[in-house]
């Protein structure tokens, strides 16, 4: 806001564009009419609107200037921030035709604004405003990072041999922190545990708790729990305290016994595992369980499936990551193909299995990257020497 200095409305026509061609920098006058605000002349509407046309200094300029004054305009407080006055000004205004606009305060002009001055002043506080949002994004950045590989040395090591078995993992983050988490544990020298969860949801909030149902799987075992329904039930208790019920977990967990060649299952809303039993050479779904999501119900109690797992057998643990990925018809991956794919690379490597899979699903859904967190887990009994 610039200052004003009223002028009598008595005042000609040709002494007001004598003050406007004295002063280059002045667009507005205010004038006043026995000491009470009046009206305003534009230097853009004094010379353009009025004093262009022929014989118009003749027809006007001994006038006064009242003749001439505009006492209907838009009028803005001096309290009001540039970015109210900017949105009254469109309002008024919308294109903008006015270059200059009074500043009222109980019923006197205090001041007048160019509208090119309230734009600068735009245009720098929306830069300054850039600059801090840049700042702050990449500090926001580099905390997920770190968050982020927190995260990621959280896993164990994606490949392990324990008790005759052996184990490949992955886990593919569809964003820098994965609701996806997998985990595996020792039981003692012949069983070995195997979990693979999925938060719902992505970001920030689903890794805090994928993080927190780990620490309280691994606060479980130092504690001497060791069956799957047991330590389900213990996790859903920490998922409840950390996502308050806003977000679920499923989750799975395998405990593999080599002394009896069994199999140990608890599922909490999980994708149902697959299972490549060797003697038969056929696949199966293991859907001989099931429970709620972790996290939907505080008192939730998880059963448990007892499974042959023979030399040769193979386990897959996976997310819905991959038979949810969908190509551009909008079709999901599905599970018949996933069932396909094992029966048909049941022979493989655990690597070349893996590595296949992944590929497979994205040929399928034409895309590279997946849209969601995909995280798969094999296990091989391996023959006996």
């Amino acid at each position: 806001m610039r200052g004003a200095a009223p002028v009598s409305c008595s005042m000609t026509v040709n002494d007001v564009a004598g003050l406007f061609q004295k002063d280059a920098s002045l667009l507005m006058i205010p004038f006043m009419r026995d000491d009470a605000f009046e009206g305003v002349i534009s230097r853009k509407d004094l010379f353009i609107r009025h004093l262009s046309q022929p014989f118009a200094i003749d027809l006007f300029g001994r006038k006064p200037i009242s003749t001439l004054m505009s006492t209907s305009f838009l009028k803005l407080s001096p309290e009001n921030d540039i970015n109210t006055a900017l949105a009254r000004l469109l309002e008024y205004d919308p294109e903008l035709d006015a270059d200059s606009f009074p500043v009222v305060r109980d019923g006197a002009c205090v001041g007048i604004v160019h509208v090119a001055e309230l734009l600068m002043a735009i245009s720098k506080s929306q830069a300054d405003l850039l600059a801090t949002l840049e700042t702050l994004s990449a500090r926001i950045r580099e905390e997920v990072e770190k968050a982020r590989r927190i995260q990621r040395d959280l896993l164990p090591p994606s490949a392990c041999n324990y008790a005759g078995m052996v184990l490949d993992a992955v886990l593919i983050n569809s964003t820098e922190i994965s609701g996806d988490v997998y985990d595996y544990f020792f039981i003692d020298q012949e069983r070995l545990g195997v979990m693979v969860g999925d938060v719902s949801g992505h970001g920030v909030q689903s890794g805090m708790v994928a993080t927190a149902a780990k620490a309280g799987l691994h606060l479980l075992l130092e504690q001497g729990i060791k069956t799957p329904g047991k330590l389900l039930a213990g996790m859903n208790k920490a998922v409840c305290v950390t996502a308050s019920n806003s977000l679920m977990m499923t989750a799975v967990i395998a405990v593999i016994d080599r002394t009896v060649n069994k199999m140990f299952l608890a599922n909490a809303g999980h994708n149902f595992p697959f299972q490549y039993r060797s003697l038969e050479g056929a696949v199966a779904m293991l859907d001989c369980t099931g429970g709620l999501p972790l996290g939907f119900d505080t008192d939730s109690e998880y059963n448990e499936c007892e499974i042959d797992f023979q030399c040769g057998d193979r386990l897959i643990l996976y997310s819905d990551g991959i038979v949810e990925a969908r190509n551009e018809e909008g079709t999901e991956f599905g599970y018949e193909r996933f069932s396909r794919y094992v029966q048909e690379n049941s022979g493989n490597s655990l690597e070349s299995f893996r590595l296949g899979l992944l590929d497979e699903v994205r040929v399928f859904s034409g895309a590279e990257s997946f849209e969601d967190d995909v995280t798969l887990v094999l296990i091989d009994a391996e023959m006996a020497s």
